[in-house]
């Protein structure tokens, strides 16, 4: 691939790049580094595919791969993961994630997990994030967070240290590339304005977009009405794509988002399509090999929402399989998990 190809493959699928001049250049480096971070909080849900699947296109570029998983952010986020199950998420995180990746035959021994604990507690870690303490008001803090940390009334301290420790992972972990679902901006903006600061060299990010819940808000692991968890049986994931928002002639929602961002990157990277199998009288089995004929043909009600979630639910199904045939061995570390 020549540059332009490169940047191309980088961009698809994302909703921002910061900046694309400064991901060009560093496309032009042999094996740049780039990183991701989940806190293991709630169980994860088909919403986490988005940037699972966008991490096939960074292997494809030749970058060196961190998956973070970060256990001490959780417990910072208002206390969701308790610190005595830090480890127990630690573990189902990395299983789950692990299985999905496969699921989209993403190579996953090019891909170096870690766990947040094992280099946060280093002396050059604890006193750049220091340095940042030190500088930072808790309402630039807070703001920066805002879409990522919950913040109650009285917020816990831990919210506010949240991002500066993430900035600072980017950095322990050497990645060139920040990257993540757009809620995580303004934390990497923030990143930047501060390694300027402080005269260290900042990294450029890649952001994708977020999935949209079955009810239409951020599809949320905190909102068990808003998700397709990744366990839920095929007849619950049929039964809760069927009751997904998705009104005839708008293709603004969850339904079809998912398609664009997963779906069908997935299908035509493999030579395939999305098949939506319906009655002649209704049109006939249709393929979609692009969003754009896609979109085409919701908007303009020559597809309904039923055939279309019958195609999706289908096809979701397909992906997670494999992910609940990983976990009928372990379903002991569901309940340690999860209590």
């Amino acid at each position: 691939m020549d540059l332009e190809e490169k940047f191309a493959l980088l961009k698809r699928n994302t909703q921002e790049l910061v900046k694309e001049d400064e991901l060009k250049e560093i496309l032009k480096k042999k094996n740049p580094g780039a990183y991701i971070g989940f806190a293991p909080t709630g169980r994860i849900h088909i919403g986490y595919m988005i940037p699972l699947y966008k991490i096939r296109d960074f292997i494809a570029l030749g970058f060196k791969f961190t998956f973070l998983i970060a256990d001490l952010h959780a417990y910072l986020d208002d206390e969701k993961t308790p610190w005595e199950l830090l480890d127990q998420r630690y573990e189902y995180y990395k299983l789950a994630i692990t299985a999905l990746l496969k699921s989209f035959d993403v190579d996953t021994t090019k891909i170096e997990f870690v766990k947040g604990t094992d280099f946060q507690f280093k002396r050059d870690y604890i006193i750049n994030v220091f340095k940042m303490v030190g500088d930072v008001t808790l309402n630039r803090s807070k703001r920066a967070a805002s879409e990522v940390v919950r913040f109650k009334e009285d917020p816990k301290l831990g919210g506010f240290i949240y991002p500066l420790l993430q900035i600072e992972d980017a950095k322990a972990l050497q990645a060139d590339v920040t990257f993540g679902g757009i809620d995580q901006r303004g934390i990497y903006m923030l990143g930047r304005e501060l390694l300027d600061a402080f005269g260290r060299e900042k990294y450029s990010c890649v952001f994708t977009p977020l999935l949209p819940g079955i009810t239409g808000a951020k599809m949320s692991a905190s909102d068990p009405n808003s998700k397709i968890d990744i366990l839920d049986d095929e007849k619950t994931v049929i039964a809760k794509i069927n009751k997904a928002q998705c009104v005839e002639g708008d293709s603004n929602n969850g339904v079809v988002a998912f398609c664009e961002y997963v779906l069908l990157p997935f299908l035509t990277d493999n030579g395939k399509s999305l098949r939506v199998e319906r009655p002649e009288k209704f049109g006939g089995t249709v393929e979609y090999a692009s969003i754009a004929a896609l979109k085409a043909d919701f908007d303009a009600k020559k597809l309904h929402p039923a055939d279309l979630k019958k195609a999706v639910a289908q096809e979701i199904n397909l992906l997670l399989n494999p992910v609940r045939k990983t976990f009928e061995k372990h379903a002991d570390l569901i309940k340690r998990a999860y209590p």
